[in-house]
C-alpha cells in the first residue's frame, strides 16, 4: 500500500467515525494532543486553529476539527495517533471481542 493510499484510507476512517458518531472530536484530541497538533501540523495550520478559536471566543475540541478535517489529519499527524483513535472507539464499541465472549 503506497503512502497516498494509506493517508486516503485513515482519511475516510477518520471522517467516517465522526460522521457517524464512532467517536467525538474530543476522543480524537484525547489521542491528538496539543503536543501532537504542535508537533506535527505545520505552523499555518495551527495559525488558522488559534485564529478561528480566537475569532470564535473558545478553543473547543469541535472547533479544532473544523479546520484541522481528517484529511488534513491524516496527511499531517502520525497514522499510529490515528490508528489509537480508531482502535480505543472500536474497544469501546466491543468490536475487538472475538465470538462467543
Amino acid at each position: 500500500m503506497s503512502n497516498d493510499q494509506r493517508q486516503a484510507w485513515f482519511a475516510r476512517m477518520m471522517e467516517s467515525g465522526l460522521e457517524n458518531d464512532i467517536f467525538a472530536p474530543s476522543d480524537v484530541l484525547a489521542h491528538a494532543t496539543p503536543d501532537v497538533l504542535a508537533s506535527h501540523l505545520p505552523a499555518e495550520l495551527l495559525s488558522k486553529v488559534l485564529a478561528s478559536s480566537l475569532a470564535a471566543g473558545s478553543m473547543t475540541p469541535e472547533r479544532v476539527l473544523e479546520t484541522v478535517t481528517p484529511e488534513l489529519m491524516a496527511k499531517h499527524l502520525p497514522h499510529d495517533v490515528l490508528w489509537q483513535c480508531i482502535a480505543a472507539a472500536a474497544a469501546r464499541a466491543g468490536v475487538n471481542k472475538t465470538v462467543g465472549s
